[in-house]
């Protein structure tokens, strides 16, 4: 037994798929849904083109949550001809659709329509719907809250497809292999920050957020032989993050350095990630990288396997890291001449 089966073993627990039995009743209410809106739609004159499924089951990063809440994204997409000039009409349309189905408090946010869904009084799983029309082959996202003024309402271009491809690829050149661990480094942070991270702080620690950061500065950890090293890559990658979207900004009144960051999406709109939280979670997620890089480092430089397992599991991931219960196995880490371990689209 080695430290990356460990990790293997972490991934496959902590891994989600839309056809998972767990979201077996999920998927029928976002089919339900599906059908109600497309009624509504076609009734105001705006009939639905296309859903297409948003986040990070798309794209095959998704992770059990630790709150029981599940997290499900649908584009839904209109004709340009049909579109009505005012956006924030389509939203409201969506909206009054949820408000009928008894989510609790339906909101038209700037970017997309959300509900909460209650199961035995317990969230259960929220839905995002953000709405687009289709001109061509661009898309326009609706912008807008229900009272914003005309100023604060656009029809904005964007990429939502284009976004999800290079999301599942980021350079166009990783080989299946190195796919498998950048998705896995992104789910292992997701989890970290769930479990790090307190229920307020964790609502503006985005995961687009972190998955455009790796997808940016990836770092595979593979030898030629094709072993692979998880931990090895979680902790470079880190180490290439922090310069990148992190600046100081100055000191506090105790001399504490503080950060802002700032990650842009890498396909239209391009805007900041973090723009609205940027200055306020900028120095939290820097300290706690710093700290989880650190961290990292004494696991690899620590012999003892079981050891490693319980400071990944107690300090960094949250039960679910499985810790063997002895120290008889072979837990030797390769660093020979044939390994890899290469930046991907810094």
């Amino acid at each position: 037994m080695s430290l990356q089966q460990q990790f293997n073993k972490f991934e496959e627990k902590i891994k989600l798929t839309w056809s998972d039995d767990k979201l077996k009743t999920i998927r029928e209410k976002d089919e339900s849904i599906r059908s109600d809106i497309r009624d509504a739609f076609k009734e105001k004159g705006y009939p639905v083109k296309d859903f297409f499924q948003q986040g990070s089951y798309a794209t095959k990063t998704t992770i059990v949550p630790l709150n029981d809440d599940y997290d499900i994204d649908v584009g839904v997409v209109i004709d340009n001809e049909n579109a009505p000039e005012d956006p924030v009409e389509v939203k409201k349309t969506l909206r009054d659709i949820l408000v009928a189905r008894n989510f609790k408090e339906p909101k038209i946010k700037m970017p997309c329509v959300t509900a909460q869904y209650l199961k035995s009084g317990e969230k259960h799983f929220h839905l995002d719907y953000p709405v687009y029309k289709k001109q061509n082959n661009n898309y326009f996202l609706a912008v807008g809250k229900e009272y914003s003024n005309d100023e604060q309402k656009s029809w904005e271009e964007s990429d939502p497809k284009g976004l999800l491809e290079w999301l599942k690829n980021p350079i166009n050149s990783l080989e299946e292999i190195e796919i498998a661990q950048y998705r896995r480094i992104i789910k292992y942070l997701k989890r970290w920050r769930d479990f790090k991270f307190s229920d307020e702080e964790r609502k503006k620690v985005y995961s687009i957020g972190l998955a455009v950061m790796v997808g940016e500065t990836f770092i595979e950890s593979i030898t030629t032989d094709g072993d692979i090293s998880d931990i090895d890559s979680l902790k470079e990658t880190i180490n290439a993050m922090l310069p990148k979207y992190f600046t100081f900004t100055s000191n506090d009144s105790q001399g504490n350095p503080q950060y802002e960051i700032k990650v842009n999406l890498p396909k239209q709109p391009y805007r900041d990630i973090f723009t609205k939280h940027g200055k306020t979670v900028g120095t939290i997620i820097q300290k706690r990288l710093t700290n989880l890089k650190d961290k990292l480092a004494t696991v690899i430089e620590e012999s003892s396997l079981k050891k490693q397992c319980e400071i990944l599991a107690n300090d960094v991931f949250g039960d679910d890291f499985p810790i063997p219960d002895n120290d008889s196995s072979d837990n030797k880490k390769f660093k020979e001449a044939g390994f890899v371990a290469s930046p991907q689209g810094a």
